[in-house]
């Protein structure tokens, strides 16, 4: 039975002009800007692993340095391409929730 992964690394370009100043403030002791929206990214998808069924697909989530890694797997490719795209578009909208254009 074939077996599809995939690997998703998701970070942030604070460079970017157009993004929320206030969400990006370095509010924290190590001034690490980064830290509240990959939190509020990753309690998101977390918690959307957690709340649904199992689709025969393997999700986890987990934060490394300045990134969120999201790791998917599983052995029917319907199920797998669905799960995939769920959370892709989980965070895509999280992504232009905290990049508001002004």
């Amino acid at each position: 039975m074939e077996n599809f992964k995939a690997k998703i690394f998701i970070y942030f370009d604070t460079d970017h002009n157009n993004h929320n100043t206030r969400f990006f403030q370095s509010n924290n002791d190590d001034g690490n800007i980064l830290k509240k929206p990959l939190n509020s990214i990753f309690v998101a998808i977390k918690g959307d692993i957690q709340s649904t069924p199992d689709f025969d697909t393997h999700v986890t989530v987990s934060i490394e340095n300045d990134y969120i890694i999201l790791s998917i797997s599983g052995n029917n490719i319907s199920k797998f391409r669905a799960s995939l795209l769920s959370f892709l578009r989980l965070v895509d909208l999280a992504y232009s929730v905290l990049y508001i254009d002004k």
